[in-house]
């Protein structure tokens, strides 16, 4: 006796909200199998499978859905990612827009359409010109207006980014919610007394949240008070311990305050490591290897701009390479593993956030290629679901007599403002082929580069096996 659907779609959920998503997609599939008729079961399995990277399965199958008569806007969110994952852009950006005149006032698809419009021309006025038409028509709706200003942040406006939301911030009486958006900008802007008044507002009212209360400890540090924020920082790190960007906000404190504990979270010695990657079967030699790799990735990337939410500025990026269908993109997950195994291998024990972690194994958890020109740059971040990351240089830039060390990697200058400022501590020359491993937690970003040859990277992500 057959398994009752309803049972299936169950489990097919269960699995999904679990990120068991193979598991999903083989039941999802089971599902559409049984009832080919019922379409919302097809969107669930495009979402499904879009959540896997498979994109071009997943625009087939919600583009045939859409054209047998589901029209949600749900369906057309999840047509236009697929679609952007395999770069059918002008598709994508037609179906965002069929989603917003279903939903014209979700900010979600209105930040994606935007991101589309903005890496693909650079064009700032046209990415937010349909969120711009929709405040028109819904000037009150304030998670619209938020989005915007969010969104001129991405494309480099903080200023007017600040201006909106201070705005917002007085004619709602400082709205807890807005004063949280409206300290990050001011923090974009430099303007460090406003961001610690707007989150000390922001916290005070989601003590909770610990992404308000996060952007009050860094506009703690930006007013130079490392012993606040290590008040706070102590119920973070007891509430998410293996938050990496909470780690570095600790640190950050411990270095302001000239605290011991800095270097042993932070010790550049033993905890990074750069080696060339291992040479995938199936190629001759680690040179014919990169070479064939960075051919692929160069042709991939196709993005004028910077993604949203992102380290990368005036640079391309795309996500998840080892899903692609390329043999060179997907072998990258076979050339870390020796990099990575020795790596591990050379910790040794401890208590640390990093080595607590050991299990003498890892999983990839992802993996993405950069494009940068020359003047392009990342900020300083760290990665906060990691445990180990990597920058592997695929195609450094030209050597700069006039400025040294233009396009190294850099570790230790916090991506936050500190008062007083603390400089980066360590540098690693990019070479062709090496991969350079590292802490997730770590402030990692690249000096900048004005002449010669485009930068071309894979980072990866790592957690224990």
């Amino acid at each position: 006796m057959s398994e009752p659907i309803e049972n299936l779609v169950g489990r097919a959920q269960a699995l999904r909200g679990a990120g068991r998503i193979a598991e999903a997609i083989d039941v999802w599939r089971n599902v559409v199998a049984r009832a080919p008729d019922t379409l919302t079961y097809q969107h669930d399995l495009a979402a499904a499978l879009g959540d896997a990277g498979q994109n071009a399965d997943a625009a087939d199958i919600a583009g045939k859905a859409i054209a047998k008569g589901l029209d949600r806007p749900e369906t057309y969110l999840v047509y236009a990612r697929a679609l952007a994952g395999i770069f059918d852009l002008t598709r994508a950006e037609k179906a965002y827009h069929t989603a917003l005149s279903k939903r014209p006032d979700d900010p979600i698809v209105h930040r994606e359409l935007a991101q589309s419009v903005w890496m693909r021309t650079g064009d700032a006025a046209l990415a937010e010109k349909a969120l711009v038409a929709a405040i028109q028509q819904q000037p009150a709706n304030l998670a619209l207006q938020i989005m915007r200003a969010e969104i001129k942040g991405q494309m480099g406006d903080s200023q007017s980014q600040f201006k909106l939301l201070n705005d917002l911030a007085v004619s709602t009486g400082r709205h807890p919610q807005i004063c949280y958006f409206a300290a990050r900008a001011a923090l974009a802007c430099k303007k460090f007394p406003e961001a610690l008044e707007f989150s000390k507002l922001g916290a005070d009212a989601a003590p909770d949240q610990d992404d308000v209360v996060a952007v009050y400890v860094t506009a703690l540090l930006a007013n130079g008070d490392a012993s606040g924020a290590l008040h706070v920082l102590d119920r973070l790190r007891g509430r998410q311990p293996a938050n990496q960007y909470f780690i570095a906000l600790q640190a950050t404190a411990w270095r302001m305050s000239d605290d011991e504990r800095y270097h042993a979270v932070f010790d550049y010695d033993a905890m990074t490591y750069a080696a060339p990657l291992d040479t995938p079967p199936g190629w001759s030699g680690l040179d014919a290897y990169l070479k064939e790799l960075a051919q692929a990735l160069t042709e991939t990337h196709c993005y004028r701009e910077h993604p949203f939410f992102m380290s990368v500025r005036h640079g391309s990026q795309i996500a998840s390479i080892t899903k692609s269908e390329n043999p060179a993109m997907r072998a990258f997950a076979i050339a870390i593993r020796g990099p990575i195994e020795t790596y591990i291998d050379r910790l040794g024990k401890g208590d640390d956030p990093l080595r607590s972690r050991l299990t003498g194994g890892f999983q990839l958890l992802d993996a993405w290629s950069v494009l940068l020109p020359p003047n392009g740059f990342h900020v300083n971040h760290v990665h906060p679901a990691g445990w180990l990351s990597s920058a592997c240089h695929i195609r450094p830039p030209d050597e700069d007599t006039e400025n040294p060390k233009a396009g190294w990697l850099k570790f230790g200058e916090p991506g936050c403002a500190t008062a007083p400022a603390l400089a980066a501590e360590r540098f690693i020359k990019p070479e062709a082929g090496q991969m350079v491993i590292f802490p997730s937690y770590m402030w990692h970003g690249t000096e900048t580069f004005s002449k010669g040859s485009e930068r071309l990277t894979v980072a990866a992500d790592l957690a224990p096996a």
